[in-house]
């Protein structure tokens, strides 16, 4: 069954609220979401201000001075993951 976009936004927020900081990468896997709708995902997403983005410089990588994107949910991505969660757990309860 295909997930809508609010699914799909809503287990973004999920990947992150699991960690710090994560890469792109990793934010794929745990939301299971592709690359390429990710990336439009990641841009809405922090232009609404719920996740934020971060550019470290790693000193140890194979190649010296490439800087890597980091992404991290924010304080109101927090809520409305709150939010969400509790109208679905609510909502999940009620048997037709």
């Amino acid at each position: 069954m295909k997930r809508s976009s609010v699914e799909m936004d809503i287990a973004v927020l999920q990947a992150l609220s699991s960690s710090k900081l994560l890469k792109l990468t990793h934010i794929m896997y745990k939301a299971n979401v592709n690359a390429k709708v990710l990336k439009k995902k990641l841009i809405v997403l922090e232009a609404k201000s719920l996740i934020k983005s971060q550019k470290l410089h790693k000193e140890h990588l194979k190649q010296p001075g490439k800087e890597r994107m980091f992404y991290a949910v924010t304080s109101k991505g927090l809520e409305v993951l709150h939010t969400y969660l509790s109208a679905y757990n609510a909502l999940g309860c009620l048997e037709i």
